[in-house]
């Protein structure tokens, strides 16, 4: 009897929640019975090249090692059966190769499946400032004590979009140490790190004390930094606080106030371009993004950085009508939280769904020093679907 792990071509863990029942040969494939009266039909390519055995799976790295070409044209199934733990057996012809399917790692996989939700993050809440109440809050000495605490931490800022860290010393290498938690470091035209700071060259208006109309970052590259990390070394002067917006939730309310704009913010290109001296780099992108779903991915809104719109009069005439009601949306009360960050609070959210911003401050009367940094949203992703394996592994552990 083969183990359990080797019946799996991944490292995941799969909880049995439904066994096969029955199994029988159709052209072209299996079609299966599943004990909740589910039938799935699955493709002969589909099982033979996702077979966890020896000759299909290198069974160190768990990456397949049979090539699909490689697979006879005439491949069939010459027997089928459930086996003993609710699983899937299969003899292939004309090679006589035999497969035998894991029931908790088949019933995950199979298409429309109800339980086709393993790999699934967990599903994110948009707030109003009251809604939220306050920023999701984690003490520094927390996270780097207790997985639970940091897997809490990466969950929030998945969620919410936005999670506060407290407590880190004030201090300029640290902007390195804590998105070392979750990834590599995104390098941009602005070093590893930047410094949002009055007292050097003002490349960019986040480099005075203006105030800064809530926006996401670096619009002007085609893929936008995921993540990015904001770290107070210090905040003494009057004024800067910072203006923290939902835009899921704002483009909700667009959605719903004028679904004409929201479908022309959603489908008509807008150029992004930076102005610099020795950079020029600019996209063109919709300002609302969604996946293949229809649910929004992104919010690319800068309001400095777009350059002159480039689209006939009417669709520039609703492209303004769009800007300008979004942008509206987001200087109401409703959904802007206004946060003063203190030294040693770390601010980490997704830059392509949190808009952010600043109150103008006095620089005559001290210092405001925040230090950031950037990294990719997928490394999030990874780190929560890791954490999710665990606590299977975990569950199933002391099952």
């Amino acid at each position: 009897m083969k183990s359990e792990q080797s019946l799996i071509p991944d490292f995941d863990t799969y909880p049995i929640t439904q066994k096969v029942l029955r199994a029988e040969i159709v052209p072209d494939g299996v079609l299966v019975h599943w004990g909740d009266g589910l039938a799935s039909r699955l493709h002969k390519f589909w099982l033979r090249e996702n077979s966890p055995d020896g000759a299909t799976m290198h069974p160190e790295s768990r990456e397949q090692q049979l090539l699909l070409t490689d697979i006879p044209d005439d491949l069939q199934a010459a027997e089928v059966a459930p086996t003993g733990d609710g699983g899937l057996y299969v003899r292939w012809k004309p090679d006589g190769q035999e497969s035998r399917y894991h029931p908790g790692w088949l019933r995950a996989h199979v298409p429309a499946a109800p339980a086709n939700q393993h790999d699934a993050l967990p599903s994110r809440q948009t707030w109003t400032a009251a809604t939220l109440g306050a920023l999701p809050s984690f003490a520094a000495d927390d996270i780097a004590k207790d997985d639970a605490a940091c897997g809490a931490w990466l969950e929030a800022i998945h969620i919410h979009g936005i999670a506060l860290l407290t407590g880190l010393p004030s201090k300029p290498e640290v902007i390195f140490d804590i998105p070392a938690k979750i990834g590599p470091i995104r390098e941009t035209n602005f070093g590893r790190a930047f410094d949002v700071r009055t007292d050097g060259p003002v490349t960019s208006n986040a480099f005075t004390a203006l105030g800064l109309p809530v926006h996401t970052d670096l619009c002007t590259r085609e893929y936008l930094p995921g993540l990015q990390f904001l770290h107070c070394l210090r905040n003494d002067a009057n004024g800067g606080e910072s203006i923290l917006v939902d835009g899921f939730r704002v483009a909700q309310a667009l959605r719903q106030e004028a679904p004409d704009l929201y479908e022309t913010l959603s489908s008509q290109p807008i150029i992004f371009a930076n102005k610099a001296r020795d950079t020029d780099y600019r996209f063109a992108a919709p300002m609302l993004t969604h996946d293949r779903n229809g649910d929004l991915i992104e919010v690319r809104l800068s309001p400095w950085l777009r350059a002159p719109l480039a689209t006939p009069f009417e669709i520039t005439d609703k492209l303004y009508r769009g800007l300008r009601h979004f942008l509206r949306l987001c200087e109401d009360p409703t959904y802007r939280l206004i946060y003063r960050l203190q030294p040693g609070d770390m601010l980490a959210f997704d830059n392509r769904r949190l808009l952010h911003g600043r109150l103008a401050f006095d620089q005559q009367t001290g210092t405001r020093w925040l230090r950031g940094c950037y990294v990719e949203l997928e490394e999030l992703h990874s780190r929560l679907r890791i954490l999710a394996r665990q606590r299977r592994q975990a569950a199933l552990a002391q099952s």
